[in-house]
């Protein structure tokens, strides 16, 4: 495993978090969309759809791009999740939690109950045993 892969898969995780924070604006937006109703007939010709049908096309949209976010960013999860299977739990969770899931360093630290020259120190040793020597 690379620095690269690493650096990868934080983008990746970042992405993810930012479109479930986008679905979820949407979603508290929304209001009240009782009264969906489906119309049998395509529409076509510039017709308006109503906002209900609109709404729910686009969080299905979203919740599409999120997918296909999710299932980019697997191999390269599964990679990271591998090589730190030597790693002591605590340095599991801090390169984990920023490279992984995309969480800023004060939230891994404060998650795992350590603080910045600490988790720096772990992270360093993490590495010396996870990347390729090259």
């Amino acid at each position: 495993m690379t620095i690269e892969t690493l650096k990868q898969c934080r983008k990746a995780g970042k992405a993810i978090r930012a479109k479930e924070k986008e679905i979820a604006s949407y979603r508290a937006s929304a209001g009240c969309i009782s009264g969906m109703r489906y119309g049998d007939t395509p529409h076509g010709r510039g017709e308006p759809i109503a906002s209900q049908e609109a709404y729910v096309e686009t969080l299905e949209l979203l919740q599409n791009e999120l997918k296909e976010k999710r299932q980019a960013r697997a191999p390269l999860r599964r990679e990271i999740k591998a090589a730190c299977e030597k790693l002591s739990q605590l340095q599991k969770e801090l390169i984990c939690g920023y490279y992984v899931h995309g969480y800023s360093w004060e939230e891994v630290n404060e998650h795992c109950g350590v603080n910045r020259k600490q988790s720096q120190y772990q992270v360093k040793k993490a590495f010396e045993k996870i990347l390729e020597k090259t």
